[in-house]
C-alpha cells in the first residue's frame, strides 16, 4: 500500500468503499475536499470533465457509504460525472494518467472495475437500464434485498427515455432509487419545461421556510416519522401544483442540498428501506468547492490541460501542471472545424432568412451559441433530445424554413428513427451537421463518431458530403442549403488551416476534386484524411512510387464517372476514410466496382479498403495517436501503400530509397 499523502491523508488511506465505511462521520466534509483538491489537480494535468465532478463529490462518498455496490447496483447516466466513484473505488493510484492512452477512461467502464456496470456515455439511459436491473432481481428471491440506484442529472431527466423509464417503473413499483442531480446544467444551461419545474421546486420560498417551521414545531413530539413526510409532502403539493413525480407513481424526497454529506448519507439510509420507486433530489451546484469553476459551470464542463489554465487554480497545482507529452505534441494553430462551420452558417443566413439552426443542448460544442448571440429567434436548443431535435427539424422543413441540426456523429444515432421517417421520408430539406465524425481522443468508444455512414448510406434520398478541410466544409454547407432534399456533412474533432488558394473547384453533386496526378495508384480520400494522403503521397514519392490523390467530397452519391476510369487504368485504389470499413465509404467504392463489373465493364484495379478496423475504438491522449495507432497517419498509409505495390510488383524498395 502506497505511503498515504501527507496533504490528503483521508483519501491516501482509502482503497476501496470498505475502507469509506470505516471513516468517521465528521472526517467526511475534510474527504470531500480532498477529493475535490485531487480531481482538479488531476484535470490540470490531463484535461477533462471538471465542473460536473466537483458538483457530485458528497453524493458519491453518500452512495458508497450507505450501499456496497459490489452486492448493489449503481448506474450512471452519462457518467462524466464518474472522477469520485473512481477515486472511492481502487482507481485512485491510477486516477492520474485518465483520458490518456493506456489509462482510465472518462466515464464508467466495465473492463476497470466490479463497480462499473455499463460502459457508459451518453444521456437519458440509466432510469431505464436500473429498472431492468431491478425487475431481474426481483425474480431472484435471493437479491430481492439488493438495492438498485440510478444517479440522473436534472439535464438527463429532460431526455424521452427517461421519462419512459419512469413511466414503466412507476407501474412496476420494484425497489429501486433515483438520485436527481439537479445542478440546472448539462454541458449548457437545462432548458425546457422540466428545467422550469424544477427550478420553481428548487427556489420556491414557501416550501423552505414551511419545512423549517413545520419541523421547529413538531420537532419535540414524541411521533414524527410518515406524518412530518405527510404533512411536507401536502405542503410541497400547494407551492408546486400537480407534482410530476408522484403522478407517476414515483415517491419523491426532497429537495436537499446535495452539498451536506451528513444529510443526504442520513437520507439514503432512510430510503434504502423504502420498497417501490423513490426519487431523491439533491441540489447541487456544478464546479462547487473551486470558484471558478462554480462561477462559470459552462467553461469548465470539458477542459483541455490549456483551457483548465485559465481558470486560476485555488488550490496547489504543481508545477507543469500541462504534462510534456501533451505539450510537445501541441499542432500548429487551426482553425476548429466547428469554427468554420459556425462562420459559415452565419454569413449564409445573414443572406437568407429562413436559415434556422438547431442543437440538442450542444451550443457550444457544435458553434451554435454564435449562431444564438446573432439570430436568436432562428435558434433552437431543445435539450437532451436527439429524437425531438430531428423530427422538430422535418416539421420546420415541412413549413418552408432551411433547418440546420448540428447534432454530433455518435449522438445523432439517438434520432436514428425520426431520421427515417420525419425527415428522409419525407424527402424534407433538413441539413444534418455531424461534428466529431471520426475519432475524438480522449472521450473514447461511446463518443467516436465512427458509423454515421453505415447508418445514414442505406436510406434512400441523401445526399452525404465530407470537406477535406474549413474551405470545403463551409462551399458544403452552401451547397446543402440550395438542395430540395435532405443532406449530410461529417467533419471531425480538431482544425483546418486558412486556406486561401484562389480557383477551388466548386461542390457538384456527385463530382469528386482529383487534388493531386499520378500513375501508379489511386488514394480515393473521404475527408479530412485527405490531407494525411497528401502527405503520403509525398513519402511515396520517394520510393518513386507516384499515387494520385482524389478527394472523393461525396459518399453518395459516388462520382461513378471517375471511379469507373480509374478501375481501367489503374493498378490499384485505396479508400480511405475516419469510419468504420463496415459499411462506410470504401464498402460503397466495392459495391459500386462490383455493380460495373456485373455491368461487363472493364475492372483492372484492385479495391483497398483503409479505414477504422470492425472493433471498439479505446481512448487515447489525442485523435492523432489513434489515427496512428489505426494506420491512417501519413505515414502508416505510405508504408501499406508501399507494401501493396511491392506485392504486387514483387520489388523490395523501402520507404525514403528509391
Amino acid at each position: 500500500m502506497p505511503e498515504p499523502n501527507p496533504s490528503r491523508p483521508l483519501l491516501s488511506k482509502i482503497q476501496s468503499p470498505e475502507d469509506l465505511r470505516k471513516l468517521a462521520s465528521d472526517k467526511l466534509p475534510q474527504l470531500a475536499q480532498e477529493m475535490r483538491d485531487e480531481i482538479i489537480e488531476t484535470v490540470f494535468k490531463t484535461g477533462g470533465h471538471l465542473g460536473s465532478n466537483l458538483g457530485v463529490v458528497e453524493i458519491t462518498i453518500a452512495l458508497h457509504r450507505v450501499f456496497d455496490f459490489r452486492r448493489d447496483r449503481l448506474v450512471f447516466d452519462v457518467s462524466h460525472q464518474v472522477y469520485p466513484h473512481k477515486l472511492l473505488t481502487g482507481r485512485r493510484q491510477r486516477f492520474h494518467t485518465i483520458r490518456s492512452t493506456g489509462g482510465l477512461t472518462g466515464f464508467c467502464c466495465t473492463h476497470e472495475s466490479e463497480y462499473d456496470l455499463f460502459t457508459a456515455g451518453h444521456a437519458g439511459t440509466a432510469i431505464s437500464a436500473a429498472l431492468g436491473l431491478a425487475c431481474a432481481d426481483a425474480a431472484n428471491p435471493a437479491l430481492r434485498d439488493r438495492s438498485v440506484v440510478a444517479l440522473v442529472g436534472d439535464a438527463g431527466l429532460g431526455c424521452g427515455v427517461a421519462f419512459e423509464g419512469l413511466n414503466q417503473a412507476g407501474v412496476t413499483q420494484r425497489r429501486m432509487i433515483i438520485i436527481l442531480n439537479d445542478n440546472e446544467w448539462s454541458i449548457s444551461k437545462s432548458v425546457g419545461s422540466l428545467s422550469r419545474y424544477l427550478s420553481k421546486i428548487r427556489t420556491s420560498p414557501l416550501v423552505a421556510r414551511a419545512e423549517r417551521k413545520l419541523a421547529d414545531i413538531v420537532k419535540d413530539l414524541p411521533v414524527v416519522g410518515d406524518r412530518l413526510d405527510q404533512a411536507l409532502e401536502i405542503l410541497r403539493h400547494m407551492a408546486v401544483p400537480g407534482h410530476i413525480f408522484e403522478e407517476l407513481g414515483v415517491r419523491y424526497i426532497g429537495p436537499l442540498n446535495g452539498h451536506d454529506v451528513h444529510l443526504v448519507t442520513d437520507t439514503l439510509e432512510r430510503v434504502k428501506k423504502l420498497d417501490g420507486v423513490t426519487l431523491v433530489h439533491l441540489l447541487t451546484h456544478k464546479g462547487h468547492g473551486y470558484g471558478p469553476a462554480s462561477s462559470d459551470p459552462q467553461r469548465a464542463h470539458g477542459v483541455s490541460p490549456k483551457a483548465a489554465k485559465k481558470l486560476e487554480p485555488e488550490v496547489t497545482v504543481p508545477a507543469g501542471c500541462v504534462s510534456p507529452s501533451l505539450a510537445e505534441k501541441a499542432a500548429p494553430k487551426k482553425k476548429s472545424f466547428t469554427d468554420w462551420f459556425a462562420q459559415g452558417l452565419i454569413a449564409l443566413a445573414e443572406k437568407d432568412p429562413n436559415i434556422v439552426a438547431i442543437t440538442a443542448a450542444m451550443p457550444e460544442g457544435t458553434g451554435l451559441n454564435k449562431f444564438a448571440e446573432k439570430f436568436p429567434s432562428r435558434f433552437f436548443d431543445t435539450g437532451i433530445t436527439e429524437q425531438h431535435a430531428v423530427a422538430f427539424a422535418g416539421g420546420l422543413a415541412k413549413a418552408g424554413a432551411r433547418p440546420v441540426a448540428a447534432i454530433y456523429s455518435t449522438f445523432l444515432q439517438r434520432g436514428y428513427d425520426q431520421v427515417f421517417q420525419e425527415v428522409l421520408l419525407q424527402g424534407n430539406p433538413v441539413v444534418f451537421a455531424m461534428d466529431r465524425g471520426g475519432l475524438v481522443g480522449q472521450d473514447g468508444p461511446t463518443h467516436n463518431g465512427l458509423f454515421d455512414i453505415a447508418y445514414l448510406r442505406t436510406m434512400p434520398g441523401i445526399i452525404m458530403m465530407s470537406p477535406r478541410d474549413g474551405v470545403e466544409l463551409v462551399q458544403m454547407l452552401e451547397f446543402a442549403l440550395k438542395q430540395p432534399g435532405p443532406t449530410a456533412i461529417r467533419y471531425p474533432r480538431g482544425g483546418s488551416a486558412e486556406d486561401t488558394v484562389a480557383g477551388r473547384a466548386p461542390v457538384q453533386l456527385g463530382i469528386a476534386d482529383v487534388l493531386a496526378t499520378g500513375h501508379d495508384a489511386t488514394m480515393f480520400v473521404y475527408g479530412p484524411l485527405c490531407e494525411q494522403a497528401m502527405d503520403a503521397r509525398k513519402l511515396l514519392q520517394q520510393n518513386g512510387i507516384e499515387v494520385e490523390v482524389i478527394d472523393a467530397r461525396f459518399a453518395k452519391p459516388l462520382d461513378l464517372q471517375i471511379l469507373r476510369d480509374r478501375l481501367r487504368t489503374r493498378e490499384m485504389i485505396f479508400t480511405i476514410e475516419e469510419h468504420s470499413v463496415m459499411g462506410g465509404f470504401g464498402s460503397a467504392v466495392l459495391e459500386a466496382t462490383a455493380a460495373i463489373q456485373n455491368e461487363g465493364e472493364e475492372v483492372r484495379a484492385r479495391v483497398a479498403v483503409f479505414g477504422v478496423p470492425d472493433r471498439w475504438i479505446e481512448h487515447c491522449s489525442s485523435r492523432e495517436e489513434q489515427l496512428k495507432q489505426l494506420g491512417l497517419d501519413a505515414e502508416s498509409i505510405a508504408a501499406r501503400v508501399a507494401a501493396a505495390f511491392r506485392a504486387r510488383h514483387g520489388e523490395a524498395a523501402t520507404l525514403g530509397r528509391k
